[in-house]
């Protein structure tokens, strides 16, 4: 029997209502709602003169502190929702690198070293002895031990940042860009040499760039258990404990340039792209969709940073913020 144009469309329409196909929603193939959409991305930047944001960070009792690429460091104790600059002391305000360790405060420059404040930003005190690279693209706290990824490779602190040793054994690339801790492992990304890992506390370096592309710029880090992803400029890799080699998790990614990452609850991987708005991944990066809904178009994501159920980005427009899905 062949079916009529006009009773065919009501049959298809019948398994989109009940819930047996959803072709609109990679995540949500037979619309059991496994997928939730994201609450549209608002503009919170009332108060910040500089709106080219490169880090973003959590402090003690939710104060949130961004970190500017010519405006320093501006503090919001609001959720975002009114920021002040809190520059007293930072004699270079182009902070691309922001890390919290209790009341410590280490903000990171390009071409100032790192500066450290001990009173929420009221202050800030130069702490640069022993850094020979003083262009800081990243910073990562683990326990005592402070690392810096610097134009000129990796500096460790254990003295909340009074002085500063080298560690680049093994590291063939030291245009060191970001940084990220999982357990006892370090890995460090490089702008042109792929990633490196150290699992001495930085001592040694060995490559780690089994399946990355020649030559890969590796603008982001993230952990999750025992897989790391890596954002690139050939988009997402992402490398198991068990694993041999990185593999690309790109389905679904329209722009591959990603320069920011975060992954909260061990499920919602966010993909920041330079011009390409926010993606999301809920199956270890084996599809990606566009959640940039309320993003200006070509939107640069630098950083990202989670709170409870909030998510904020820095951008090149300042900082959004939405609801964790």
């Amino acid at each position: 029997m062949k079916l009529r144009p006009r009773l065919l469309i009501v049959m298809l329409l019948a398994l989109i209502t009940c819930g047996t196909w959803n072709r609109d929603n990679p995540f949500d193939p037979k619309g059991t709602d496994i997928y939730k959409a994201m609450q549209e991305w608002t503009a919170i930047n009332s108060g910040l003169t500089n709106t080219s944001v490169h880090a973003l960070a959590i402090g003690g009792s939710g104060n949130i502190f961004a970190g500017t690429s010519g405006g320093g460091v501006f503090l919001s104790t609001n959720n975002g929702a009114r920021w002040i600059a809190v520059n007293s002391g930072l004699i270079n305000t182009s902070v691309y690198a922001l890390a919290i360790s209790g009341s410590a405060i280490f903000a990171g420059t390009l071409g100032g070293g790192v500066f450290l404040s001990t009173n929420n930003g009221a202050g800030w005190t130069a702490v640069n002895n022993g850094l020979t690279n003083t262009s800081i693209n990243a910073l990562v706290i683990s326990g005592s031990a402070i690392f810096a990824g610097t134009g000129g490779g990796v500096f460790l602190s254990t003295n909340n940042g009074a002085g500063w040793t080298a560690v680049n054994s093994g590291l063939t690339n030291t245009s060191v860009y970001t940084l990220a801790i999982s357990g006892g492992a370090i890995f460090a990304g490089t702008l042109g040499g792929g990633a490196f890992l150290s699992t001495n506390n930085g001592a040694r370096w060995a490559g780690l760039n089994s399946g990355l592309p020649t030559n890969t710029y590796v603008f982001a880090l993230a952990t999750s258990g025992d897989t790391i992803f890596a954002g690139t400029n050939a988009g997402v890799f992402h490398f198991t404990g068990t694993g041999a080699s990185w593999t690309a998790v790109n389905s679904g990614l329209t722009n591959t340039s990603v320069y920011a990452l975060t992954i909260s609850g061990g499920a919602n991987i966010f993909a920041g792209t330079l011009g390409g708005g926010v993606f999301l991944s809920r199956n270890n990066g084996a599809r990606w969709a566009a959640v940039d809904s309320g993003l200006p178009v070509n939107t640069h994501v630098y950083s990202f940073v989670t709170s409870g159920g909030d998510i904020f980005a820095g951008t090149n427009g300042g900082v959004f913020l939405s609801l964790l899905p």
